[in-house]
């Protein structure tokens, strides 16, 4: 659904400035007031299901409005009520999908969805609309009577951590996901092996890879800095992750950036790499046996339907594996989780597109020579907007946004960086903003430096990712300064607590 200006009657309310903007907005005159005697009243068909996420933002309403809102089930809802309902949300319900919703202000508050997770995405909006209602912390009450129907630009919409070089704390990932929730993102796609290189590149300080199982036959992977996940780690993360509307893809990066699989099967190398440990020999049989096994063992831990596999750069330390023996081993690998129920994303490089897996979906990346024009839908594949000039690499190259990245260029850059001759139907299925550690054995941690560098771009990028370019009433294009007053008065969202002296 593109976005839509519905044009209101005189005197009615403008679309509220929230982020990402409405999709569609069509406004009533006068507000809807939430007060101590307002309930959350729950469908009885769907109570059950509604439960935790009606206590949720009953918590995270009392934390913006200073109100204690009772949840109740049934029963007809009064004029201080807000009502959570799952479908049938009238006529617009075949179009919303499951991450779209409605939210009714009227006599009162209506949130409808398909599913939890546009039910999500609907109290976060009707938050955000509390939060800008131009009153003090804790005081916010007012809501604009209106009907919003909102639904996602792209179905993926990502911030990467690489976490393989630089390990991330379950506290800040935690925060992060709750941040990301709040300008609904919904991937968090973690890069769990890497190694760092001298800077004279003739040795490795560091070969991480940062799951670690209690099953003696993996004892020896592990990382070199000794911070890893646990299970229980991890089931931390995907609970705070189905909380706030975000799955966590997990990415374990074969054949190329494969150290840590190196030190704890040495007789995988591939022998030519310089410096030697670097890369597994995707043309010695054992190596994709072995590479099965780690994701056997670990795939019980991923609630995703998606995971990564990598594939690039395998001749980045000046090796020559063959094409032919990078798309077979990949092709086979990709098989075998395809086999056990996921989808599989790969790292694009147009030299393997010709033979690779159609089904796999492409994240293209690449913003030098021609490949950086490459639209991978002409090439047969889905594929994920992953653009080079949207990473960022603390003290790494002036290309890479080692200051950070700021919301303006990205909201002034994504659609310009888009291959040309690009139309809905060939263009990406998402949108993703990463954090790429090359230099992670240098000083510097997540909550101060990373996150300096990249928390201006996170609301950018749920904007761009949701609802692209916003538009005011007249269809005009809205620019990023004005969004960005929204902003500072949104900041990380209920529940972050690492922040408070980074203010957006």
């Amino acid at each position: 659904m593109a976005a839509d200006a519905v044009k209101d009657p005189a005197g009615a309310n403008a679309a509220p400035r929230v982020i990402p903007t409405l999709q569609r907005w069509q406004g009533e005159a006068g507000s809807w007031t939430l007060d101590r005697h307002a309930r959350l009243l729950l469908e009885p068909s769907h109570a059950r299901e509604l439960g935790p996420m009606a206590s949720r933002l009953a918590e995270d309403i009392a934390s913006v409005a200073g109100v204690k809102v009772a949840v109740s089930i049934g029963g007809l809802a009064g004029p201080r009520d807000i009502v959570m309902r799952l479908p049938p949300c009238g006529d617009v319900s075949p179009l919303i999908g499951r991450e779209g919703y409605t939210l009714d202000i009227d006599d009162h508050v209506t949130l409808c969805a398909n599913a939890d997770a546009g039910m999500f995405y609907a109290g976060r909006t009707l938050l955000q609309m509390l939060v800008l209602d131009g009153r003090k912390d804790e005081t916010h009450r007012a809501l604009p009577r209106g009907r919003a129907v909102d639904v996602p630009r792209y179905r993926e919409r990502s911030v990467m951590l690489d976490v393989g070089r630089k390990f991330a704390d379950v506290a800040f990932l935690q925060d992060y996901i709750r941040f990301m929730g709040w300008y609904k993102l919904n991937t968090l796609h973690l890069h769990l092996n890497d190694q760092v290189l001298s800077d004279d590149k003739k040795s490795w300080l560091s070969r991480n890879f940062r799951l670690r199982s209690d099953n003696p036959a993996f004892a020896t992977l592990q990382s070199t800095d000794g911070r890893y996940y646990t299970r229980k780690d991890w089931e931390a993360l995907e609970r705070t992750a189905a909380a706030n509307g975000v799955t966590i893809v997990p990415e374990i990066d074969t054949p190329g950036h494969a150290g840590a699989f190196v030190l704890a099967r040495p007789d995988l190398a591939y022998a030519e790499d310089s410096p030697a440990g670097g890369t597994l020999d995707p043309a010695n049989p054992h190596t994709l046996a072995y590479v099965e096994s780690v994701f056997a063992e670990f795939l019980p831990w991923f609630r995703s339907d998606v995971v990564h596999i990598g594939g690039d750069e395998v001749n980045v330390n000046g090796g020559k594996v063959s094409v032919n023996d990078q798309i077979d081993y990949l092709n086979k690998l990709g098989r075998f989780l395809q086999q056990r129920g996921k989808r599989v994303e790969i790292w694009g490089s147009a030299d393997m597109a010709s033979r690779l897996d159609k089904s796999f979906v492409i994240q293209r990346w690449i913003n030098w020579g021609d490949e950086a024009k490459t639209n991978w839908s002409d090439r047969g594949f889905t594929w994920v907007e992953s653009f080079g000039d949207w990473y960022v690499v603390p003290f790494g190259p002036s290309y890479f946004n080692p200051a950070g990245l700021r919301g303006d260029a990205l909201y002034e850059g994504w659609s310009k960086r888009l291959p040309a001759e690009r139309h809905a139907s060939t263009g990406p299925v998402g949108g993703q903003i990463a954090v790429w550690n090359d230099k992670g054995t240098m000083d510097y941690d997540y909550a101060t430096t990373v996150n300096a560098l990249l928390k201006d771009a996170i609301p950018a990028a749920g904007q761009l990712f949701w609802c692209g370019e916003a538009k005011d009433e007249t269809g005009k294009r809205v620019e990023y300064p004005v969004l960005r007053q929204s902003i500072e008065s949104l900041q990380y969202g209920p529940g972050v607590s690492l922040f408070k002296h980074a203010p957006l």
